[in-house]
């Protein structure tokens, strides 16, 4: 290559290195110009200018001659095509990109170089090889001889042409130099063995000369795309090459590489139709680059990056006009890249996701342009973007909340709570109770302006959208429908109102948030009740309007506002419950703000008369309306008694009517589940109904209502589940005493059980004789109970047989007279009948006197069936945990000491908290590194970490490092080197005997640490503090923590850095404590009763109380650890303090459970002793030994 080198750099007089000189010498390449007219350097004399203005003056100007005053017309740029030719090897290819004074032949030779790169990029053929083998020879001629200079330049043609090209303002040459680097470096990033070269081109391009000259490309005039553009995709190839190596170095030069960035990406495409994929417009390329940097930069970049003004405008300006696949880049790039990186923190994220950026976002739902195969369509992609946006935690715009309680309400003060407090206030005495009917603050600001811009009437999408966000944060459910009073559900079918109408349904239909939205239990004092009422039954649907949609004509209308009014029923029986369940542990405001709800509902519902109106007015073959009707009624007589029983409502006929429909929907079954639903719901109001005469046989019917119902539950299909209707039959027929009043014996339950093995052998849908004598048996059982009690205790005295045993064996002797198919199903339904009485114990004589009757007899089959006796148990069971279920099967569970779930949250607390053994590798990894990279890519930290090691050869070795990286960074250029170097070279002399004894006391090596990342952000709470302390001595004292006393003693810099202060001494703390010797050290400064102390603090959040515990957990694990806290620092009664000032559960437990660890981690003979083995008892009473 060197001779190649040589004979190529020779050829016909050209020298080995350009001669063509940089942009600053075109004047000493080509001498010094005469003055011209115009030029800068030719001034006229007065005289002249004077008679050349009258003479000017005195004439008609020549064609194409201005003076300024008239109006500019833009002169038409005419770009020429360049010439090419083709390549045949290296020597050609450096000669023609030898760098010459005539642009027309660099033009030339950069047309040629790009037209072999685009021929690289076919698939592989014989042609190609030889266009690999010319690439590689002339990228090895152009190599410069020490290519890890950090000054050497490669393409070095190339890139004098560029400074040229930018001096003489040929824009031309600019773009194909832009052009060809774009290619040569995506070129090289797909063949392995030639990564060198394209390092050395991106590094190449980080010198000054040629981020100057990026600076100039990109700040080129707007309609000079075809520069800008070709800048961005080069600039985007250096930044992905080889994983993105070098993006942090091109980040750290953002003054030269992003320069004109926001403007860049507002140049959008202009011509007709949709912009075309291999020719992007300035904004895509753009976009693209702003893709690619934050797919490989590291987060504290990428923060840097987001908080630049104007970027997150720029880059949504117009997404709505951008091509399909740039739309899906975007959208998939910042979900992967901003979204789901869990490092960046939230209020970076929320940069980007603000009330401007997202309603941008949400016009993409409705993206109309064309594409002929879309991958994905627009409206899906954005769908799960705003989704994950909007829905996610920690993903920058969902914040938490205090769900049903609005911003700014403490609930959990220490006023608040205690037995005086609870039974004392009313909510007549709470002063912000009534206070937010016009306006709720809200902790999701973003999304509250976001949610109001969306059209969820017009687009599913969309509507799914807000219920999504709606669950997510429940806060913002009252609040939207606050704001939404313009828009009237005033009843008009039309696509908005529909649109509209489902989805107050869906949010509707949204569950509470657990305990109103408090963390582990019930506040002590509630919601506004208005906010609950909003959240069940919301601003927009007061009574009038809920009456007018009941009544109207429109069946749809009237259907979805039954179906709004039977979740919000239900919504309400849940919000109920909650309120007596914190009625029982928070005091009678509670209950008093139950009733309060309750009135207000009642208030905004409408009243029961316009949904009986509505309930019988429905078609009988409507069986979907008329379900959802008949459960509204069910829902009124189980959740506001008060309103439906002020109606006179006679269910009767709706009963009957419900049980003859069920014969015409026998053809269809889904007609004939929907009808089963509507009765069931009837029979449950009828149960509520005292006027309702079950055993009367009525007009329409050949038997009872109660008769009618059993040969429902016989015929009705197996899938079908009929529990409640079961459920009523059983407790009318315990109201009517057809069974026994006791849990034994015969019940209805089994009464079910006969007719359905009857069933099976019998087709009991026609046996209109047997279901006569039935409903004959029960109707006389039912009219005189009494009687038939008697007789039971005359037939079968102390037994467990039933009236209704006593009422067949009267009656049994008339239906001997029947018709013989009618006797024929009698003597069937005796048999098993009498069967299955004598497995439940009931008067084996009565049950043979009434076999003898009808020729009857037991039936050997289910009588010795082990599985059949088992069903009836099971029957039995199943019957008596429903229906007669004492105190302990309902009893709550324990809550216990909690230890399962306070050992699960110490140990999600702690996990991964194991000091991280010192990566040995740091010693060589940073000697390649730029200071810019060894200080903040961590090399430095690694480097710093191994004085801790327990090989004496490491830490000097690392103590050598840290030296020689210190000069290295004081000769930089680094912007904070003075103060790094300072830092290091006070290290080393603190640490130069300690590392021949031992490894360095792991404060020491924690604070440099941690002091490093204070140097290198002017903008941290602490950097006064720390440079104050390196510039008070050369030396650091060992056996003292530095700083200490500084953050906790001493006022913060700034009024609002104290907490962040001290957040950084703990977790310099908390890394400092290592071995044991580490811990005999904090007990010697007394570091324990120092911070210990902070926990007393009412204002310390729950972050520093966790570092605070992760900070007694790492001691537990150090030998001696938990025995020194015990008996030197009274950690056991410090943490039951703790455990009384925690109203949170979790935190509560997680303190007890770390009581267990030092129990389990102490000596315990020792600690008994010293105790006198009061330490065990205290733990024993709390639940923790």
């Amino acid at each position: 290559m060197t001779e190649l080198r040589e004979k190529v750099g020779g050829y016909g007089g050209v020298p080995s290195a350009p001669t063509c000189q940089p942009a600053g010498s075109l004047r000493q390449s080509i001498g010094t110009l005469a003055p011209q007219f115009g030029g800068s350097n030719f001034r006229p004399p007065k005289l002249f200018v004077l008679v050349a203005g009258r003479t000017f003056q005195s004439r008609k100007p020549w064609p194409g001659f201005s003076l300024g005053n008239e109006s500019r017309k833009r002169q038409k740029v005419v770009h020429e095509v360049p010439t090419s030719e083709e390549v045949h090897s290296a020597r050609q290819l450096v000669q023609l990109l030898f760098c010459d004074q005539d642009l027309g032949k660099a033009r030339h030779g950069l047309q040629s170089f790009k037209l072999l790169l685009d021929h690289l990029t076919f698939p592989e053929t014989p042609e190609n090889s030889q266009h690999w083998a010319i690439l590689r020879q002339f990228l090895d001629a152009s190599a410069p001889r020490e290519a890890q200079d950090a000054d050497a330049v490669f393409v070095p043609d190339i890139m004098a042409t560029w400074a040229l090209a930018a001096q003489a303002g040929n824009d031309e040459v600019l773009s194909s130099v832009a052009v060809v680097l774009a290619l040569l470096i995506k070129i090289l990033s797909q063949v392995l063995d030639m990564r060198s070269y394209g390092l050395g081109i991106c590094r190449t391009l980080l010198q000054r000369k040629q981020l100057e000259l990026l600076a100039k490309n990109l700040s080129a005039e707007k309609s000079k795309s075809f520069i800008i553009s070709p800048t961005l995709r080069m600039i985007g190839e250096a930044i992905s090459f080889d994983g993105g190596l070098l993006a942090s170095a091109f980040f750290r030069a953002r003054k030269f590489t992003y320069h004109s960035f926001s403007r860049n990406m507002r140049i959008k495409y202009l011509g007709d139709g949709v912009e075309e994929r291999n020719r992007p417009s300035t904004r895509t390329c753009a976009i693209r680059l702003l893709i690619s940097t934050l797919r490989f930069l590291p987060w504290e970049a990428k923060r840097e990056l987001l908080y630049e003004r104007d970027l997150a405008a720029a880059l949504t300006s117009s997404i709505k006009d951008d091509p399909h696949y740039l739309v899906l880049e975007v959208l998939d790039g910042l979900k992967a890249h901003v979204l789901l990186d869990k490092k960046l923190p939230v209020e970076t994220k929320g940069r980007l996701l603000n009330s401007t950026t997202l309603p941008r976002f949400a016009l993409l739902y409705t993206y109309s342009h064309s594409n002929k195969a879309p991958s994905r369509p627009i409206d899906d992609a954005v769908h799960e973007f705003l989704r994950s946006a909007c829905t996610t935690p920690g993903a920058g715009v969902l914040r938490s909340d205090s769900g049903l309680y609005p911003k700014g309400i403490n609930v959990t003060a220490g006023h608040m709570r205690g037995s005086t407090f609870e039974h004392n206030i009313g909510l007549d005495r709470i002063v912000w109770m009534d206070k937010f009917a016009n306006e709720i603050p809200v902790h999701n600001s973003t999304l509250s302006e976001f949610v109001k811009t969306l059209r969820p009437w017009t687009s599913t999408k969309q509507s799914e959208l807000l219920v999504s966000i709606l669950q997510a944060a429940p806060e913002l459910i009252a609040d939207y429908f606050m704001h939404k009073k313009d828009f009237s559900f005033e009843p008009k079918l039309s696509a908005t109102w529909i649109g509209y109408a489902a989805l107050i349904y869906s949010a509707v239909q949204l569950d509470l948030p657990p305990f109103f939205g408090q963390k582990d239990e019930y506040a002590p004092v509630p919601p506004p009740i208005s906010i609950i009422l909003d959240n069940i039954l919301p601003l927009t649907l007061n009574q009038k309007v809920l009456c007018k949609c009941l009544s109207h004509d429109i069946k749809l209308i009237s259907f979805f506002a039954t179906r709004i009014l039977v979740v919000a029923l239900q919504k309400l029986e849940v919000a109920l419950r909650m309120m007596k369940e914190a009625s029982l542990a928070s005091g009678p405001v509670w209950s008093e703000a139950s009733r309060r709800l309750m009135e207000e509902f009642m208030q905004r519902c409408p009243s029961l008369s316009y949904v009986i109106t509505n309930f019988r007015r429905i078609p009988e073959e409507d069986s979907l309306s008329r379900e959802a009707a008949s459960r509204l009624l069910r829902l009124y007589y189980h959740t506001v008694p008060q309103i439906a029983l002020a109606a006179k409502f006679d269910v009767s006929p709706l009963l009957v009517n419900a049980i003859k429909r069920l014969d015409s929907n026998k053809n269809s079954d889904q007609n004939e589940i929907l009808s089963l639903m509507e009765l069931e719901n009837l029979v449950v109001i009828a149960k509520s109904s005292p006027g309702m005469r079950w055993f009367a046989k009525a007009e329409q019917l050949s038997v009872s209502p109660f008769t009618a119902l059993l040969k429902v539950c016989v015929n009705a299909p197996k899938n079908v589940p009929l529990g409640p209707l079961e459920d009523v039959l059983t407790f009318v027929a315990d109201e009517h005493d057809i069974f026994t009043p006791t849990s034994e014996g015969l019940r209805p339950c089994h009464l079910l059980m006969v007719l359905k093995t009857l069933n099976d052998r019998v087709e009991l849908a026609t046996a209109d004789g047997f279901w006569a004598f039935l409903d004959n048996c029960l109707h006389r059982c039912s009219a005189s109970p009494i009687r038939y009690l008697e007789s039971v205790q005359d037939l079968a005295p102390d037994t467990r047989t039933g009236p209704l045993t006593a009422t067949i064996h009267e009656q049994l002797p008339f239906a001997v007279a029947l018709d013989s198919a009618t006797v024929g199903v009698v003597k069937d339904f005796v048999s098993v009948y009498t069967t299955v009485a004598r497995i439940l114990k009931e008067h084996k004589p009565l049950l043979n006197t009434l076999q003898k009757t009808i020729d009857a007899q037991f039936d050997d089959a289910l009588l010795y069936d082990p599985s059949f006796k088992e069903t009836l148990k099971q029957e039995k069971r199943t019957h008596l945990s429903s229906h007669h279920g004492t105190a302990a099967d309902t009893k709550e569970p324990s809550s216990g000491p909690g230890r399962e779930a306070g050992d699960d949250g110490l140990m999600r607390l702690v996990a991964g908290l194991d000091p991280a053994e010192p990566d040995n590798s740091a010693l060589i990894k940073w000697t390649s590194q730029s200071v810019d990279d060894i200080v903040e890519e961590g090399f430095a930290t690694a480097l710093i970490r191994l004085l801790v090691s327990e090989h004496v050869s490491i830490r000097k070795e690392a103590l050598t490092n840290i030296l020689k990286m210190a000069e290295k960074v004081k000769l930089s250029t680094y912007d904070e080197r003075e103060q790094v170097w300072l830092l290091l070279v006070e290290l080393v002399e603190s640490c130069r005997e300690p590392v021949d004894t031992g490894p360095v006391p792991g404060h020491i090596v924690a604070f440099a640490c941690r002091a490093l990342d204070v140097l290198k952000n002017p903008l941290h709470c602490l950097y006064d503090k720390v440079n104050v302390f390196l510039t008070r001595g050369p030396q650091w004292t060992l056996d003292r923590f530095p700083l200490l006393y500084d953050v906790l003693q001493e006022a913060p810099s700034r009024d609002d850095s104290y907490y962040a202060a001290v957040s950084w001494l703990l977790g310099y703390l908390l890394e400092s404590l290592r071995t044991p010797s580490d811990l005999v050290l904090f007990h010697k400064r007394r570091v324990y009763e120092r911070i210990l102390s902070l926990a007393s603090n009412g204002h310390m959040r729950t972050p520093l109380r966790s570092v605070l515990l992760k900070i007694l957990y790492r001691t537990t694990s150090l030998e001696g650890g938990s025995t020194t806290l015990i008996t030197r620092f009274g950690i056991i009664a410090w943490l039951e303090a703790q455990q009384a000032q925690r109203p949170s559960k979790a935190e509560s437990d997680m303190l007890r459970a770390l009581q267990i660890r030092l129990w389990e981690t102490c000596d315990r003979s020792r600690i008994d002793e010293w105790s006198r083995k009061g330490i065990g008892l205290v733990l024993s009473d709390s639940g923790a030994r």
